[in-house]
This record gives structure tokens, C-alpha cells and sequence, in this order.
């Protein structure tokens, strides 16, 4: 089996659990793997699976490459085994003012992009390193920090929520899915 994982990253995260997606997958036997960035995407034809991985940034919003990309391969996606994921702090949603956030929502959104819905999907945990924010991005999140946590900060917290273990138990459960 040929599989193909496109990626898009911010700051990194992303592309560390697509790494360790094809650290996993490379491990059963009769598979290869291609990882690569979205802007580098190789012809889908020559692939049997494909999985494909967002950061959730900025508005609670899928990265507007993997949108694009996959607005652009739509037919070709729908004769393949897809899967998906989202890399993001929040992983298990809430409730909040009338509505579900977070969470299983990100992958409702991402699934609903595809003409064919992915074969499997889960929210995986990322990785806040406040030294690698970019200006805006601090000032948002002491915002966010501020105004909607209530929390008295100066600086915006580090946080990690990846999980080695839970990736690779995405990536068996993908493959077994895609050989049913």
C-alpha cells in the first residue's frame, strides 16, 4: 500500500505528527510512505491512501492551504482511502453560548470538505512554544488568555498537549481501516 500524508504547518506541530504518522505506518509491512508539505504535493494518482493534516489556527479555522488542496483533488480524493486529522490545544470541545466547540467539531468541518467523508479522523493534541509565536499571534493569545480564560498574565503560556503514543495509535487504526 502507497501512502501519501499532505500536511500544512504553523509552527511546527503539525508536521512533527505527520512525522510520526509515517514513523508508524512505515512499521507494518508492504507500505510506503510519502510525507509532504501541501505546497510540494506529489500526483495523488500514485498513491492508494492518502491522510491529511491540519493545524487548527487562527479562528478555529482549518489551515486555507488544506481547503484549497482539497477543493483541488476532490474527484481524485473520492477514489482514494482518506483520512484526516487536525493538531490542536483543545482536543476534547465544549459547550459554550448555545453552541459545540473544539474538539470532534474540527473534524466535523474538515469531513464535510470531502465529496467521499474520510474513512478516519481524529483530533490530535499540539504543542504552544510561546518563543516561536510570531507578534500578532502572542497578542492574541494573551487576549484569548485575558478576556476569555480570566486569567492576570504577561506572557503567553507554554503548552503541549502531543501525544507519541495516541499518533501512532491514529496511524494503526488508519491502516486498519483502509485494508478492511
Amino acid at each position: 500500500m502507497r501512502i501519501l500524508i499532505i500536511y500544512d504547518t504553523v509552527y511546527g506541530s503539525t508536521a512533527q505528527i505527520a512525522g510520526w504518522i509515517a514513523e508508524r505506518l512505515e512499521g507494518f509491512a508492504e507500505v510506503t510512505v510519502t510525507v509532504a508539505k501541501v505546497s510540494e504535493a506529489p500526483n495523488l494518482a500514485d498513491y492508494d491512501a492518502v491522510i491529511i493534516g491540519s493545524p487548527i489556527y487562527r479562528s478555529d479555522q482549518i489551515l486555507e492551504s488544506i481547503k484549497g488542496f482539497v477543493a483541488k483533488n476532490k474527484e481524485a480524493l473520492a477514489e482514494k482511502k482518506v483520512g484526516i486529522f487536525v493538531v490542536a490545544l483543545d482536543t476534547g470541545g465544549a459547550y459554550y453560548f448555545g453552541r459545540f466547540i473544539g474538539g470532534p467539531e474540527y473534524l466535523k468541518e474538515f469531513a464535510a470538505l470531502f465529496a467521499q467523508p474520510p474513512i478516519y479522523g481524529k483530533v490530535l493534541g499540539g504543542e504552544l512554544v510561546p518563543p516561536k509565536l510570531s507578534d500578532e499571534d502572542r497578542e492574541s493569545l494573551l487576549n484569548f488568555y485575558r478576556r476569555v480564560k480570566g486569567m492576570e498574565v504577561d506572557e503567553v503560556p507554554y503548552r503541549c498537549s502531543m501525544d507519541k503514543l495516541e499518533v501512532w495509535e491514529y496511524a494503526a487504526r488508519f491502516y486498519r481501516y483502509a485494508n478492511r
